[in-house]
């Protein structure tokens, strides 16, 4: 404790003053403990000379779930996300000043007086509370671990308030839109429908975010909260949750993809997805009628595009649209036009929402059975589901289970029909007036909505195709922590315009942080306004950069109010087109094998590069590009006139030409209008379709081309659905000798060094130097090593 000085610049009056003058409180000190075997029961003081309790319980080696009650208990009703109870040992060590919680890995110190809770993995503090924020008025300007009452005594709000490091950054909190590093930044986690793709409005935000200091945090409410990262002061962080009382995991990793592991296996694996979904997907806002989609499929046909997947957002009657009932006047034969979409093998994705319109008798049958979501009065809450709507809607309550025994066999009929994805879209707009069945109120409900809806639609799924072998999936729009187990998501409507693109890829990076593997958004923009207020369609630019972005992302789906179909647009735009999505189609054995790594090893396919290359400090606020699996650095085209890039050390490999640059540094580029700058990481491979080969994604992985980016040596493993096989490769003193099960036809060696001997699995194979930086090897007869 310092020492006291005498002063006369302000009052001492021996206690803490505030600059607030609400009803707060936050705890001072300890009161005592008791260990109750699967945790610590901490009894707290208060400013306000109350009793509130605090239960710590470790979760794993490096994990926590700390957990504040102002009433001294836990409340009647909690909000939590996971249910995480299960604890691991732990000792417990009391001394004069601190008490601490010991595991294998951390030291969880409590400070006596004056409270203060400090984090250390494997001997070095990492993290610590923050209770000393204040002004030259000797006033605390932030408030401390705490909470805040309304004028009745209830507990209304609770916070946790921490120490903020000169330099520390944070990433994450779901797919937010802002910049990349998210120190300075106020986020509240509340889902919105964000109506565009570049303000802090975000159909999915997690309560969930990184530290460059080695943990993160995942606040276990699906309540409304909000983070300030550094905005009301560059001290202090923290977050508001407005609940009676507090949760929260830490998690404590010095690593960016262990961190993330961590956060993911204690909350749930990632599924992996179908293997077509990684192919073309086709949509429009929207496609009106059956005619109109053989209309599609024939001119895709003609214009030689291979489309995989094709999404039909109005199949319902629009009074109807969230009650699973196929308008047939325009879709007279749904099953034949599912088998037609299959011959041509298309797989069909269906819109939804989970409203109703108050004008269809489902809306009268859900509300007369209490399905809606209700008012404060108990009357079924209405609203309009978008800003233009003309008659209002009523949401389904997914927290009563009454409705579920209805709603789910629903789903089931019209998936087993052969639907292979649903979009999941909407569910923001609920107001937070809402009262639901399992007892929360608006502020409670709201993101639990979301998230239950999604879920309740792919566990459906799930039950009718894993008996038949297939994978569910969704399209989903909105999502919270917990979305990374019902894959996939994406972006939502965004603009046309190209520097709405960099705040798309923030956004997708911010995601994939928070545990989302698989991502896309709409590739050409969904809305595009010109000057008079009407709708138009994508300057030719704007499409091209939008495509080449997207067909470099984990998923790949055109959509917008006009036409998305490359045939719309000048014949030079639509050859950019095929050539990226015939490109798309060869790269399938890659980008599946990044799949399958990110379900068995949960990390996301789209990686931001501070991800790989942690040590350079130079990544810390890089959200312009990014890692595509392990091998493929990714730098989009928006709107730079002075474009240019960031590798890091080592040699890279221009994908496209094999010409080498030396990473370190920034490099300057002038893309062409059909150029997307794509490099190979030093010393990986990229295993591709022969560019003879087929377009279907789920014909087998044969007659592989490898790209290989060598130094000197390399091992690597490439993943599918019969598990894993290796590829390891040596160049020294001329002789190349490469190791691997894959079937290889052809390789694509790019480095300067001499070359006077190639081996595959002991078998000697034939090569020439193609250019400056390109060997050609092959073709190659390459039996399993």
């Amino acid at each position: 404790m310092n020492k006291k000085t005498e002063v006369s610049y302000n009052p001492q009056l021996g206690y803490l003053k505030t600059i607030f003058s609400h009803n707060f409180d936050f705890l001072t000190g300890v009161l005592g403990y008791t260990d109750r075997g699967d945790g610590v029961v901490i009894e707290a003081g208060t400013y306000r000379n109350k009793k509130a309790a605090v239960l710590i319980q470790p979760l794993s080696p490096s994990s926590y779930r700390f957990r504040m009650y102002p009433e001294g208990k836990e409340p009647d009703f909690t909000n939590e996300v996971f249910s995480l109870e299960k604890t691991v040992s732990y000792q417990v060590a009391e001394e004069k000043e601190t008490l601490s919680i010991h595991t294998a890995r951390l030291e969880i110190r409590i400070r006596k007086i004056p409270w203060e809770v400090s984090t250390y993995l494997d001997g070095r503090l990492l993290t610590k509370e923050q209770n000393r924020d204040s002004n030259v008025d000797n006033m605390c300007k932030y408030l401390p671990l705490g909470f805040d009452r309304d004028d009745e005594g209830r507990v209304i709000r609770v916070r946790e308030s921490m120490y903020m490091y000169a330099g520390e950054a944070f990433y994450g909190f779901g797919e937010k839109f802002t910049e990349f590093n998210k120190r300075g930044q106020k986020i509240q986690c509340w889902q919105k429908d964000a109506l565009s793709t570049n303000t802090g409005d975000s159909y999915k935000n997690h309560p969930y975010f990184m530290s460059s200091r080695g943990y993160s945090i995942l606040v276990n409410s699906f309540t409304r909260m909000t983070f300030d990262m550094g905005c009301g002061s560059n001290v202090t962080y923290g977050v508001e949750v407005e609940d009676s009382y507090l949760d929260y995991i830490l998690f404590a990793n010095r690593d960016y993809k262990d961190l993330l592991a961590d956060y993911v296996h204690m909350t749930g694996s990632i599924p992996m997805i179908p293997r077509w979904a990684f192919g073309l997907w086709m949509s429009k806002c929207v496609y009106k009628d059956q005619e109109e989609v053989y209309q599609v499929i024939a001119k895709a046909e003609e214009e030689g595009v291979s489309i995989d997947v094709m999404n039909l957002d109005a199949w319902q009657k629009q009074e109807d649209s969230g009650a699973w009932v196929w308008d047939t006047q325009r879709f007279p034969d749904p099953e034949e036009m599912i088998r037609v979409l299959r011959e041509h093998k298309i797989h069909l994705c269906l819109w939804i929402y989970p409203y109703i319109g108050e004008t269809s008798v489902y809306f009268r049958m859900a509300a007369e059975k209490g399905w809606l979501v209700k008012d404060g009065i108990g009357d079924p809450l209405t609203f309009c589901a978008t800003a233009g709507a003309r008659r209002k809607v009523g949401c389904f309550d997914f927290t009563n289970p009454d409705f579920l025994e209805w709603y789910v066999p629903r789903v089931k009929e019209v998936i087993a029909m052969g639907i292979g994805a649903v979009k999941t879209d909407f569910s923001e707009a609920v107001p937070e007036n809402g009262v639901y069945y399992d007892g929360s109120n608006g502020i409670q409900g709201h993101n639990k909505l979301t998230y239950l809806y999604a879920k309740t639609i792919y566990e459906a799924m799930r039950e009718v195709k894993a008996p038949l072998g297939e994978r569910p999936m969704l399209w989903g729009r909105s999502g919270y922590a917990g979305s990374h187990t019902i894959p996939a998501a994406w972006a939502g409507d965004s603009s046309t315009h190209r520097n709405n693109h960099a705040c798309i890829l923030q956004g997708g990076l911010s995601l994939a942080l928070s545990g989302v593997a698989y991502w896309g958004f709409d590739m050409g923009g969904f809305y595009n306004t010109d000057h008079e207020g009407y709708e138009c369609m994508p300057e030719e630019e704007e499409y091209i950069r939008s495509t080449q972005f997207g067909f470099f992302s984990p998923l790949s789906r055109c959509h917008g109010k006009t036409p998305r179909e490359p045939w719309n647009f000048a014949p030079e735009t639509k050859n950019i087109f095929s050539y990226y999505n015939q490109l798309r189609h060869r790269l399938m054995p890659y980008l599946y094998s990044a799949a399958w790594q990110a379900s068995l090893e949960s990390v996301p396919m789209m990686r931001p590069l501070l991800m790989e290359f942690q040590e350079d400090r130079n990544l810390r606020n890089i959200g312009s590009e990014y890692m595509l699996g392990d091998s493929l650095l990714v730098a989009p085209v928006f709107d730079q006139d002075d474009f240019a890039l960031y590798l890091p050390e080592g040699t890279w490999a221009d994908f496209f030409t094999g010409r080498l640059a030396e990473g370190g540094r920034w490099i300057s580029l002038k893309p062409a209008m059909d150029q997307i700058p794509v490099y190979i990481r030093p010393n990986t491979i990229v295993p591709m379709r022969s560019a003879q080969g087929g377009g279907d994604p789920e014909e087998p992985f044969t007659d592989l081309t490898i790209c290989m980016n060598l130094k000197d040596r390399l091992s690597c493993v490439c993943y599918d659905d019969n598990g894993k096989n290796h590829f390891t490769a040596e160049w020294k003193n001329g002789e190349l000798a490469i190791t691997t099960g894959l079937p290889v036809k052809q390789i694509l060696l790019y480095g300067t060094g001499q070359l006077t001997e190639v081996t595959c699995n002991g078998m000697s194979c034939s090569w020439e130097r193609r250019d400056a930086y390109t060997y050609s090897i092959g073709p190659v007869t390459c039996l399993p090593g």
